[in-house]
């Protein structure tokens, strides 16, 4: 004890020495963050994973309580530096140990000022900042500085940012349960970890719990119900990686306008990302992926859901579950062939110009350019063909390759697809050749979900919006946005497009998707001749989405059940639209829409004399002429040439 009380005499005379020389700036990295669009954070941008609070009123009182019961219980009474806690530490120090004897304004200067070191010198160095600190702050204003301050584990700097990790939740929402656990956990990180050790992280919880009981501010009834609860730990995920540094690169040019930086400003970004959504697609994903044959691990996914009318990206994923989160994004960087999926845009033009979906196409063998180094002879996938016409409705059901050759080579031409498909909002270049029908132009996932996006919004194009608003610091608006919209499709007409892609789901090449999801939904399945790509994009009246499957080398092609989008991609889309938690709406009829007998031999408005017909739905602006075949002007030329 002797020697305990000189070392404390020369401590306190040391730091009294110090004292004259000046506290240093206080410094702390703050991130800029960006939050779901109902608030969960999805990542930090910056060193540290730290939010700067500005009162200790943004935090639970029971954080408060835990804290000062735990870590120094003379907080309030001492002018940095507890004598008893000091002979504690320095009893240790001598025993070869230097944890123990530091209040909380020691600790802070500690984490402020100095290194780990254990030291008596740094003890001393302690003191003399600790007192300094409480010289120039107020109580409050130092346990502030503390909670911004220190080390919870997992990456988490503050308390802020640990309420999110642990709990998902702001601080100011802390039970006193989970604020035992975050007080718990400063003693150390590593060794109470969450997820590694529960049971220890328990006890440690239970012991802050206890401490409360010591200084008054839990009763022994109260300790026995909160020790026997769970920890009831809600970590939070890596959720959204490729969609983060997607919104990273987004923010950095807008910032750049306004003389701000994401690294050095402390910025808050909300995001357009639907948290669960993302959440259900990510788990489904890597549940597929993790049933991959082991050859098949480096199959790539692009995936992106859109909000129709608004361009909103509600759910983005840029690779398979291991991919770099800042390497390729497959969502929105590669452009490949999109297969049959490119066909709503065939017969969405062929619409539009009052085609109906009773129109028949010829499925037969066909010929383009014979003999010319731009030769083109399509094939259906099974390489079988009927030689009879079949409505347009047929063909897109079953997805039938030569009645598109026959549509685009000799009912309408290939620069009338590529201004509809433009319209859309696909902004890849799509050469004017009849290949295109089949999707031989290549395009990007983001562009199929936004072309697609536009039927489902019966014929509103959005510009796709992945950031909502950046605030500053102080809550200041910096940025937002509501996105850009311009109608482009009549109405009528996208209902009409919708109602042949609703059959390519219910009893067509995605049929599978019924197996899981029982609600409104249009779509169109994609595989490529090759079977390098593989896709499906589809929609309900909330949300629009494509899937593409493939590698990143176009020389590997899928196989072992793998190559076709309707065996891939559409029952992946099925069981996400399953999980999703919406109420999904039914597309209306727009009130152009009427229902009218079409001729099945023209696909032209029924007379009497037409003998094979079908009621069908039509745009009620461009009513098709009566029948040319079975008119009573054509049955009275063919009576007279006899």
């Amino acid at each position: 004890m002797k020697s305990a009380l000189i070392f404390i005499i020369i401590i306190l005379f040391s730091a009294a020495s110090l004292l004259s020389q000046e506290l240093p700036p206080v410094h702390l990295d703050y991130a800029s963050y960006a939050v779901s669009a109902d608030g969960k954070v999805i990542g930090y941008f910056g060193n540290q994973r730290r939010v700067q609070l500005k009162s200790t009123s943004e935090v639970s009182k029971y954080v408060l309580w835990s804290l000062i019961a735990t870590e120094d219980r003379d907080f309030y009474n001492h002018d940095g530096v507890s004598v008893k806690g000091l002979i504690r530490g320095i009893l240790k120090t001598i025993t070869g140990s230097t944890q123990g004897g530091s209040t909380l304004t020691m600790q802070l200067a500690r984490n402020l000022f100095l290194s780990h070191e254990r030291s008596i010198g740094r003890k001393i160095n302690e003191i003399e900042l600790a007192k300094k600190l409480e010289a120039h702050f107020t109580k409050d204003q130092i346990l502030l500085l503390y909670l911004n301050t220190v080390y919870f584990g997992r990456g988490a700097y503050g308390i802020w940012a640990a309420a999110q990790e642990y709990f998902q939740k702001t601080p100011d929402k802390l039970d006193l349960a989970e604020s035992a656990v975050l007080v718990g956990l400063l003693q150390s990180p590593s060794g109470y970890d969450a997820e590694r050790k529960p049971d220890k992280l328990l006890s440690r919880r239970n012991e802050v719990l206890h401490n409360l009981i010591e200084v008054g501010k839990l009763s022994e009834k109260e300790y026995n119900r909160l020790r026997n609860i769970p920890l009831n730990i809600n970590l939070r995920q890596n959720t959204g990686r490729h969609f983060l540094e997607y919104v990273r690169k987004e923010a950095v040019e807008i910032l750049k306008e306004k003389g701000l930086k994401l690294s050095a400003d402390q910025l808050k970004i909300t995001t357009t990302l639907d948290y669960s959504l993302q959440e259900i697609s990510e788990n489904n994903i890597r549940q597929q992926w993790d049933n991959l044959p082991e050859k098949m691990k480096t199959l790539q996914i692009g995936f992106v859901s859109v909000e129709p009318s608004t361009g909103f990206i509600k759910a983005m994923i840029g690779g398979n579950p291991e991919a770099d989160a800042r390497g390729l994004n497959r969502a929105v960087q590669i452009k490949r062939q999109p297969g049959s999926s490119f066909k709503a845009f065939l017969y969405g033009s062929m619409i539009e110009d009052g085609f109906t979906t009773a129109t028949p196409l010829l499925d037969s063998p066909i010929v383009v350019d014979k003999g010319k180094p731009t030769e083109w002879s399509p094939n259906n996938s099974d390489d079988s063909y009927s030689g009879k016409f079949i409505p347009m409705i047929t063909a897109v059901q079953h997805s039938v390759n030569l009645a598109a050759a026959y549509a685009i080579t000799k009912i309408i031409n290939p620069d009338s697809v590529v201004s509809f498909a433009e319209r859309c909002g696909i902004k890849s270049y799509i050469p004017p050749y009849p290949s295109i029908a089949l999707g031989t132009a290549e395009v990007s996932p983001i562009e199929m979900a936004e072309g697609y996006a536009v039927f489902a919004s019966y014929g509103t194009y959005a510009d796709p919006v992945s950031i909502l608003k950046i605030e500053g610091q102080d809550g200041s608006l910096i940025y937002s946005s509501s996105g850009n919209r311009i109608y482009v499709i009549d109405s009528a007409d996208c209902y009409l497009i919708t109602s042949i892609l609703q059959t390519v789901i219910d009893s067509g090449t995605a049929s599978v998707i019924r197996k899981y999801f029982k609600g409104p939904a249009a779509g169109k399945t994609g595989t490529t001749q090759n079977s390098t790509d593989v896709w499906f994009v589809g929609y309900t009246p909330e949300l629009s989405t494509a899937i593409w499957m493939g590698y990143d080398s176009p020389k590997q092609k899928l196989t072992g059940g793998f190559q076709y989008g309707g065996s891939v991609c559409a029952p992946l889309w099925g069981k996400i639209m399953k999980q999703h938690s919406v109420v999904f709406n039914q597309f209306y009829n727009p009130d152009k829409i009427e229902e009218i007998e079409l001729c099945v031999e023209t696909g032209q408005r029924a007379t009497d004399n037409c003998l094979l017909r079908s009621k069908s739905f039509v745009n009620s602006i461009k009513i098709p002429d009566p029948c040319y075949l079975h008119s009573l002007k054509e049955i009275y030329e063919l009576h007279h040439s006899f």
